[in-house]
């Protein structure tokens, strides 16, 4: 016969519920929950995206919730669809939102409109920009020490059908005449008129011998491999175009060295970096008939083993979230899912980062050997030693990238301690 239930006996939904909760005591969400510092984003957000007064229907949704749904999404990989049953059915992703267990979660089609809200007020760059500051706030943030430049494809899967019947850019620079780029614009133009299902913003780009429809994206990271900025641009935008506006919006300051790979080498660019005040770090490339130095060989190897690690964060994008493909049309929307995947991979190495820190310098009283300027900065990033010898006094003589391959040997050695810093 079954008993009453007293008011000192738990119900079953309670200790179900307890047990649920121990369990994701370690989880990655709780973890990212007590990291961040979510204030400055629900300002910017509840600033930017509000409702009329006049509005009918029941309450909005928190802004700053509906957000942290675009971010699970990107985690896990899962459409506006999935993502509403796993907040109906998960008790991790309830909590994280902080919704009430009795409350339904969002509508599949409330999370599209609010994902299309921000991509029509072009707020994203901002967001990106305020969830930064919090690596700034923890000193996890590498980015006054240096930073790296590169550039990836991301494939269109809404690719006209047939063969390519125009020359189309390489990956690298544009050297197509005026005539092929005007046949380029007549065969846009007859895709959109003919055939609606094609992404009619993406372009064709020649990355070796393949042929590829997207769009490219631009991204500036600090010595860690941490999205700072990124630009989207259509797939045949030569990357030597780009990187002022790169280094406009990661906001710079002088004597910051700037890591790019020889695509970027162009008298535009070290002139722009000249004009800022920052080290021009840029991969020297061979002219016709002139061969590279020694020495010029001997600092690209060294610029090299420094500018990886912005590869291993697209191949991190590309293994964790499923990034290098569009999900949307149209270059806005694309542009949304590369920033929503560069705060992804920010927040998803964001604790292994401050437990890294902790175990470097733990909390104690300071010395003139426990500071980072005094060793040389060799135990933070190693990024920064390539700026000091890309910094050389002019009174010895030579160019700054001349004068900073007399250490370069130095920095084989130190770039292994960035590893450590890989979660």
């Amino acid at each position: 016969m079954p008993t009453k239930q007293t008011e000192s006996a738990p119900s079953f939904l309670q200790v179900y519920t307890q047990v649920r909760r121990d369990r994701m005591k370690h989880s990655f969400l709780r973890q990212i929950s007590a990291c961040v510092d979510w204030r400055g984003i629900r300002t910017l957000l509840n600033k930017k995206y509000t409702k009329t007064q006049n509005a009918t229907g029941n309450p909005a949704y928190d802004a700053l919730m509906m957000f942290k749904i675009l971010l699970l999404q990107t985690w896990y990989g899962l459409s506006d669809y999935e993502v509403e049953e796993r907040i109906n059915d998960s008790l991790l992703f309830s909590e994280f939102l902080l919704l009430d267990m009795g409350l339904p979660a969002p509508d599949h089609s409330t999370i599209c409109r609010f994902r299309a809200e921000l991509t029509r007020l072009g707020i994203m760059d901002k967001l990106l920009r305020e969830l930064n500051k919090q690596f700034k706030k923890h000193g996890i943030s590498r980015i006054d020490q240096g930073a790296i430049v590169d550039a990836s494809i991301v494939d269109s899967p809404h690719a006209p059908d047939g063969s390519i019947l125009i020359e189309v850019a390489d990956d690298r620079e544009d050297l197509r005449t005026e005539e092929e780029q005007a046949q380029e614009q007549a065969y846009q133009y007859e895709l959109k008129s003919r055939k609606p299902g094609v992404d009619t913003e993406a372009r064709w780009v020649r990355k070796g011998r393949h042929y590829r429809y997207g769009y490219k994206k631009h991204v500036l990271t600090d010595g860690q491999g941490l999205v700072e900025s990124v630009i989207t641009t259509p797939a045949n935008c030569a990357d030597t175009v780009v990187l002022p506006e790169l280094i406009e919006k990661a906001e710079l300051t002088q004597g910051v060295s700037v890591l790019a790979d020889k695509g970027y080498c162009s008298k535009k660019n070290s002139a722009c970096l000249l004009e800022r005040g920052l080290i021009d770090g840029i991969m020297l490339k061979a002219q016709k008939g002139m061969k590279l130095t020694e020495r010029q060989r001997e600092l690209n190897n060294a610029i090299s083993k420094m500018r990886c690690f912005i590869e291993r964060t697209f191949g991190s994008i590309r293994r964790w979230f499923s990034g290098g493909r569009c999900r949307y049309r149209g270059l806005e929307r694309t542009h949304t899912q590369n920033i929503l995947e560069a705060m992804a991979y920010n927040l998803k190495r964001m604790p292994g980062l401050l437990v890294l820190q902790s175990t470097k310098y733990p909390r104690k009283a300071p010395s003139r050997e426990d500071h980072p300027s005094e060793r040389g900065q060799g135990g933070e990033t190693g990024i920064s030693l390539l700026s000091l010898r890309l910094r050389f006094s002019r009174q010895e003589g030579g160019s700054c990238k001349e004068m900073g391959l007399r250490n370069g040997l130095i920095l084989s050695a130190q770039h292994k301690l960035i590893g450590r810093a890989w979660h």
